[in-house]
């Protein structure tokens, strides 16, 4: 239950939890770092004040003053008393026969028997270093030096050490959860404006942006892929609407015509034969328009939607253009088409759209060139490519309009083509054509002087 909430949780409060539990464990092993390296160094010292007292009895009860009385008080006189270091002396029977004023401890057998190795106790209220060595006396025989260091002191500091870190501790995580969440709540900001950008954003309302500010991290990334994104949405947007509106007008007058001869047969064609044959060559005429219009449309959709097939086959790209330069000699025989270079090649691409390609470049070239006019179609091997060219002597497009020719619908100049019987289609096709197949697509041409189209595949 409690692993599905937190996976419900905002983002902010994620960070802010997974902030604040390693903000608290690195602060759980630096404090018991510290208060272990604390201990070690109290633990330490008191091992080294025990040595030094042991040192100090020693030199008085060592073996060349075996006649000393240990009895005596003087001889634990030296022991320093603000060290909480204790000292008694007493036989192996148990019989204490010297110790300072304040020994207080308990030492059980077990512990006794330990000679000369500090041992550490700590049991219940305990805390204690303790020492044992033996020593031999004239006077009683076999004895025991007993040094204890009472680690009561120490030990409070330690507690008290332990409950200032906790204390911290505690202070700290409040602290990283506060901060945690205010930070993340700043910085995933962009989020919350990426959200609210998108909430906002509808079809009638594609001019919303998001304020991007700030360092160039992801989040400013990912805002600025954001107004990308709505950018080629608002452009594609606005391209979708053109298109519909120009298909609708392009499709307007054809049918216009149909409906305006159709309401001819039906009020004076039963009649008039002449009315007829004209209704009827018109009606098929226009017809014929519009499926060559859906086509295009259709084709140019398959492509959008990635449905458009490509079967690509290596063949002789030399041959093809031959194949359409005599097939365009035959369609304008008013025109002079040649082709004055064609290398011998081969390319891998689809054979069919290749020659739609060409058909469209010539189609244009042969509909704006007057008669007598010249159109060649060429190619040409360069450096591991086929540059194909289709160049005509017609009247040529403006340089300011080279930006648009391949906008779909679009024509250089609607007086000029509105005879010719022009969409605007082809050369939208033409260059979806040649983008699929990786190509090059440049236009040259003069006013009144004529076109080049060059086209430039790999091989």
């Amino acid at each position: 239950m409690k692993i599905k909430i937190f996976r419900n949780a905002k983002i902010s409060v994620k960070l802010t939890l997974i902030y604040a539990l390693m903000f608290s464990l690195i602060l759980l092993i630096l404090n018991a770092a510290i208060l272990y390296g604390v201990k070690y160094y109290v633990y330490n010292q008191g091992n080294k004040e025990v040595e030094d007292v042991k040192t100090i009895v020693l030199n008085k009860v060592s073996d060349q003053n075996q006649a000393v009385d240990l009895s005596d008080k003087d001889i634990l006189s030296d022991v320093p008393s603000k060290q909480d270091i204790h000292i008694r002396i007493i036989q192996e029977n148990g019989t204490i026969i010297n110790s300072t004023d304040k020994f207080k401890f308990r030492i059980r057998d077990k512990e006794r028997a330990m000679n000369d190795k500090i041992m550490k106790v700590e049991e219940g209220d305990r805390r204690l270093l303790y020492e044992n060595v033996k020593l031999d006396n004239k006077t009683y025989g076999v004895v025991y030096v007993q040094i204890v260091k009472d680690m009561d002191n120490e030990y409070d500091f330690l507690k008290i050490l332990f409950i200032f870190m906790a204390v911290a501790d505690f202070i700290g995580m409040i602290a990283s959860i506060i901060l945690g969440y205010v930070l993340s709540k700043r910085m995933l900001k962009p989020i919350d404006d990426i959200t609210k950008a998108a909430d906002n954003i509808s079809i009638n309302n594609l001019k919303e942006r998001i304020d991007v500010k700030g360092p160039e991290d992801e989040l400013k990334r990912l805002g600025d892929t954001f107004n990308n994104m709505i950018d080629r949405l608002q452009e594609s947007f606005n391209k979708q609407t053109q298109f519909v509106s120009d298909a609708s007008h392009e499709l307007r007058t054809p049918i216009a015509v149909i409906q305006g001869y159709a309401n001819l047969l039906h009020r004076w064609g039963k009649d008039d034969r002449e009315a007829l044959e004209k209704s009827i060559y018109a009606i098929r005429f226009e017809t014929d328009n519009m499926v060559a219009l859906v086509e295009k449309l259709l084709f140019l959709a398959r492509g959008d939607s990635g449905n458009q097939k490509i079967e690509k086959k290596e063949f002789p790209l030399n041959e093809l253009i031959n194949e359409v330069v005599e097939e365009s000699k035959l369609i304008a025989e008013d025109n002079i088409i040649e082709s004055k270079s064609n290398d011998e090649v081969k390319i891998l691409a689809d054979y069919k759209m290749i020659k739609q390609m060409l058909r469209i470049f010539i189609d244009n070239s042969i509909k704006f060139t007057p008669k007598q006019g010249k159109i060649d179609i060429s190619s040409k091997l360069e450096e591991g490519t086929v540059k194909i060219t289709v160049s005509d002597s017609g009247i040529g497009i403006p340089k300011e309009e080279f930006e648009n020719i391949f906008n779909r619908f679009y024509t250089v100049d609607k007086s000029r083509s509105k005879d010719k019987g022009g969409t605007g289609l082809g050369l939208s096709i033409a260059k979806w054509i040649v983008e699929m197949h990786k190509g090059d697509i440049e236009v040259e041409s003069e006013d009144g002087k004529g076109t080049s189209i060059s086209v430039r595949f790999k091989v």
